[in-house]
Order: C-alpha cells, then sequence, then structure tokens
C-alpha cells in the first residue's frame, strides 16, 4: 500500500503541475487579502487581531485548495481508481498531499503577510511548529470532508456546512497557541497546545483511514 501512496502523491504534483493556475490563485488570494488589510488597517494592527486575521487568510485557502480533491477520484475516474488503488492508499495520499501543499502556503502566507502587516510573533520556533501542525490538521478535516462532499451536487455548499462545526475548536486553538507565540521563548508555554494539534492530526488521519473504504464503496 505504501507504494500505492507513493505513486498516488507523484499523480496529484504531476496533475496540479499541470494546472497551476489553481495553485497561482491561491497565492493571488493571500496577497490580495494581505494587501487589503494593509490598506484597512493602515499598516497598523493589534497583535490579537493580526493573529486572527492570519489564521482566517488560512482557513479560507485552505479550503480553495482541498475543495476539488477528490473532482476525479469520485466522478469520472472513479472506476478505474477502483481497479488499481486501495481506498485506504487513495485517502492517505490525498491527506499527505494535501497536508504538504498547505504547510508551503502558509508558510509563504506567513511571509507575505509579515511584508504588508508586520511580524509581532517572538517565539518563532513555536509558530513554525503551529504553523505545520496546524496547517495538516485542516488539511486532515478537510480532506475527508471534501470526500464526503464531492459525492453531492453541490459540494462547496456542502463542503462550507460540515467543515465549519469541525474547524471552529481547531481555530480557537491555533489563536490560542499563536497568542502564547507573542511571548518570547515560549515553547514550554505551547508544549501543550503542540500536543492538542499532534493529537488532533493523528485523530483526522485515523478517521479519514477508518470511513473512507465506506464512503468509496458507494
Amino acid at each position: 500500500m505504501l507504494q500505492q501512496v507513493k505513486e498516488l502523491i507523484l499523480k496529484d504534483i504531476r496533475l496540479n503541475w499541470r494546472e497551476r493556475y489553481a495553485l497561482y490563485s491561491m497565492l493571488l488570494y493571500v496577497l490580495s487579502t494581505s494587501y487589503v488589510a494593509f490598506l484597512s488597517f493602515e499598516g497598523v494592527i493589534s497583535e490579537n487581531s493580526w493573529v486572527a486575521l492570519f489564521w482566517i487568510i488560512v482557513l479560507f485557502a485552505a479550503m480553495n485548495a482541498s475543495l476539488h480533491s477528490f473532482k476525479g477520484e469520485l466522478n469520472r475516474q472513479a472506476l478505474f481508481f477502483y481497479t488499481l488503488a486501495k481506498p485506504r492508499a487513495i485517502i492517505l495520499a490525498k491527506t499527505l498531499y494535501n497536508s504538504g501543499l498547505l504547510i508551503i502556503l502558509t508558510l509563504i502566507s506567513y511571509f507575505i503577510y509579515s511584508i504588508f502587516l508586520g511580524n509581532p510573533i517572538t517565539a518563532n520556533l513555536s509558530f513554525i511548529l503551529c504553523i505545520v501542525m496546524g496547517s495538516s490538521a485542516l488539511a486532515s478535516v478537510l480532506t475527508l470532508v471534501a470526500a464526503i462532499a464531492a459525492k453531492t451536487n453541490n459540494s462547496a455548499g456542502l463542503m462550507a456546512v460540515l467543515s465549519m462545526p469541525l474547524l471552529f475548536p481547531l481555530l480557537l486553538n491555533l489563536i490560542k497557541t499563536s497568542k502564547i507565540c507573542l511571548i518570547e521563548d515560549s515553547l514550554f508555554l505551547a508544549g501543550n497546545q503542540l500536543i492538542f494539534l499532534a493529537l488532533l492530526n493523528i485523530v483526522s488521519v485515523l478517521l479519514s483511514y477508518l470511513l473512507f473504504p465506506y464512503l468509496w464503496r458507494d
């Protein structure tokens, strides 16, 4: 199954490289929202507002990136993939690919956002860990929700309805962890929050691993 996961990830990388406009559109979204925030706040923003706005931007970028995750596997090419790969290999590959993509996108967003609105973060190591684990948790949850929503005619609407209740606790934790990172040398203080993010990643992946085969059969 590991070989199937590897090949499926490489397939997604090749397909998305051919359709680079999707990646460019997400980068344009981050750039434009950061610039609008800069104009709105005139370059001066409180630390709490900085943290909240940053994760709101990342949230909608993550939803946009995950929305079309299963546009091929669960629609036109479903039978083809059904004969080639195990369902658990498909969901693991999608989760890993979306996690890697969102981590890179969030790090780029952090860089662009900091250029326009400054960077009040002092515990950079803790915040980078928060970005990595928070982005992967967002991707894990949204990948499973995208798989469910792809079975309907209104996948975008259903994805928004299903994902928001699941993402609220995660967003609150990310904002709380980010506020701790405003304090210097706060890796110890942020430890419990980072452990929670790591456990949330594990739970999300396990749920996807266990539930996706039933969705795949339908």
